[in-house]
């Protein structure tokens, strides 16, 4: 990323810069903002705001262990405040369901997102994290200052309250 080099410097633990930083994990951050939004453009949006805030705060970020988990977070967020936004625009406009992305993969989204706000927040984070950034319960744990053993215990529980909003048998029951 041109003209970083002022924040941009050396990691002292890793001796990554924020543009070697930014080339490794910006992939990683549009695959999170793409399963989330759907689209591209809007991915790309939610990655490279996640990736400014990264900039910005690389004086304290860059030698922090959980540097990865912070920005993928950050991207899941922004993203879920443009899904928000979308959802409040066709609330309120009444838009041709042609000019709109397919309606299976809207109505997900659109049914995920309020399920995800009904987990606690430590739930909704280890959830995110794990199924929509693909990180493993170390990188998760060391992300949000807990135990593996914890992330695990959040990540059963936010899936098991997920599959029962939905009407989904938890996974290892079946119905007789």
């Amino acid at each position: 990323m041109p003209g970083a080099k002022g924040q941009g410097g050396a990691d002292g633990e890793t001796g990554e810069a924020f543009e070697e930083f930014f080339d490794r994990l910006m992939p990683r951050a549009l695959l999170v903002g793409r399963r989330i939004l759907g689209s591209r453009p809007d991915a790309e949006d939610a990655a490279v705001e996640a990736m400014a805030r990264a900039y910005v705060a690389w004086d304290r970020l860059a030698a922090a262990s959980h540097r990865d988990a912070w920005v993928l977070r950050v991207t899941s967020n922004v993203a879920y405040d443009q899904v928000r936004h979308r959802r409040r625009e066709v609330g309120r406009l009444q838009v041709s369901t042609e000019a709109q992305e397919p309606a299976a993969e809207v109505d997900l989204r659109l049914t995920l997102l309020p399920l995800l706000h009904r987990l606690s927040r430590r739930q909704r984070e280890v959830v995110t994290l794990s199924h929509l950034a693909g990180l493993t319960h170390e990188e998760i744990a060391a992300a949000l200052g807990c135990s593996v053993g914890s992330v695990k215990v959040h990540a059963r529980r936010g899936m098991d309250k997920l599959r029962a909003d939905l009407g989904v048998a938890p996974q290892g029951i079946e119905e007789a």
